[in-house]
């Protein structure tokens, strides 16, 4: 597909505000400003930074798979998320007002605060990792889109992507990250509803697909609804947003309006999977959204198109990148230097960092484009610090029960992968595991004392 003049120019338009946000965001910035966004987060900016940063690339790739193979019925993943949200408030709330007082800025600063060092730098590697194979996943996935719908080489698309991120973050970091994420959810949202509008006039019969649960598959269901509801416990970037609101209120409003968004915006993603089942049976599922708007989409539509892809690789990949930077930083270096660091300090390391990841990550989805293996690999390690995180606001645990919890997840994930079982049901599996290897330590090691 040849892009026309305008469909360029939407992309380049689309390119300069992400950019000029970014500089613009760095006017006036100061230390905190840019390690997490002063903490003085509102409303707008939660709601619209946490639905971004959670409908990326990879997202929607996968999930109209899903919606290509099981129908309707994926909509559990959104609405387990929704739920997940909600779940977490209170446990936001109290985060939120330790955080104020500790001076937050990763989720393994919890870890640490709570146990040890060793503890916390299990957590920071396990989330490393999880992070590095999110990045990969959604420079892959996007950029993959990208080329399928524009017609640019993968590794054109794939270097676009890299380049307006790494520009924008490093100009204004974290404050960036939540006013591009503003633009692009707005982006997301207004594109979202005008093509379900116009897939929903094209095909009368198209209601009935949306009430077809025929193709449900119950374990699978199940699985979706569990992923989304435990999916916060162990994502960074909404416990960055908690440290970052401005008030518990806006902490409040903004998960509960979060759940909201987040099923309207899954609902739009589901109708063109749906469409692509409908009018291109027999493909690859995880080609159904580009498949999907390649057939279903006017041609007069697929700038706009291009520039709603561009934002969710952007708003995702973006969040993961300053994530990966700011734990390094603080979870790493802060933590084992002998030297004291600074808020200062801590902006130049996470600037130099995002460098680093950003060509990192590109480096290595320029030579590796397989996603599905390692987003069931990275989501099993993940889950490994859930039972963990939720039991700590709850009771007073062991060090070594959590280390324990910790490790046997990875131990889990690791012989799935030798054994050849890696699948979404047994990796999802690992915060089971970890559960039972957390209870069975903790009631041990506490009739030791």
């Amino acid at each position: 597909m040849k892009l026309s003049v305008i469909d360029f120019s939407l992309l380049i338009g689309y390119a300069l505000v992400c950019i000029l946000i970014g500089f613009w965001s760095s006017r006036k910035n100061k230390d905190e400003d840019y390690l997490i966004a002063g903490r003085n987060m509102s409303l707008v900016g939660f709601v619209a930074s946490v639905v971004a940063s959670y409908v990326g690339g990879a997202a929607i790739v996968l999930y109209s798979a899903y919606v290509y193979k099981f129908g309707i019925s994926a909509i559990a993943v959104f609405l387990g998320t929704a739920a997940g949200f909600l779940f977490f408030i209170p446990y936001a709330l109290k985060l939120r007002k330790i955080s104020s007082q500790q001076k937050f800025l990763t989720l393994s600063d919890w870890f640490y605060f709570k146990y040890d060092k060793q503890t916390g730098i299990i957590s920071a590697i396990i989330l490393f990792v999880v992070y590095f194979g999110m990045l990969l996943n959604q420079f892959i996935a996007g950029s993959s889109i990208l080329a399928h719908i524009s017609g640019l080489k993968y590794e054109t698309a794939l270097l676009i992507s890299a380049s307006i991120i790494t520009i924008y973050l490093l100009a204004g970091g974290f404050k960036s990250v939540i006013k591009t994420d503003i633009f692009q959810y707005i982006i997301l949202f207004v594109l979202f509803v005008l093509l379900g509008v116009i897939l929903l006039k094209g095909d009368h019969h198209f209601t009935t697909e949306l009430a077809d649960f025929s193709r449900m598959d119950p374990a699978m269901t199940v699985v979706f609804i569990i992923f989304g509801v435990l999916i916060i416990f162990q994502s960074a970037e909404y416990w960055q947003r908690v440290y970052a609101a401005k008030s518990s209120l806006v902490v409040k409003r903004g998960f509960t309006w979060s759940a909201v968004f987040v099923i309207i915006t899954g609902l739009a993603i589901s109708i063109v999977g749906l469409s692509a089942h409908m009018h291109v049976p027999g493909i690859d599922p995880n080609s159904a959204f580009a498949e999907g708007l390649t057939v279903l989409i006017p041609h007069k539509f697929i700038g706009a198109s291009l520039v709603l892809l561009f934002a969710a690789i952007m708003s995702s990949a973006d969040t993961i990148i300053f994530v990966l930077a700011s734990s390094v930083s603080k979870d790493y270096i802060a933590n084992f230097t002998k030297k004291e660091i600074n808020q200062h300090n801590l902006k130049n390391y996470t600037r130099l960092f995002i460098l680093i990841f950003a060509v990192a990550g590109f480096v290595m989805a320029f030579f590796f484009r397989d996603i599905v293996t390692v987003i069931v690999f990275i989501t099993g390690i993940g889950f490994t610090i859930i039972p963990a995180a939720i039991a700590s606001f709850h009771f007073n645990l062991d060090k070594k029960a959590v280390l324990f919890s910790f490790l046997s997840g990875i131990v889990w994930i690791i012989i799935l992968f030798l054994t050849n079982n890696l699948q979404a049901e047994l990796s999802i599996a690992s915060v089971a595991v970890a559960t039972i290897v957390l209870v069975i330590s903790q009631l041990i090691l506490k009739s030791r004392v």
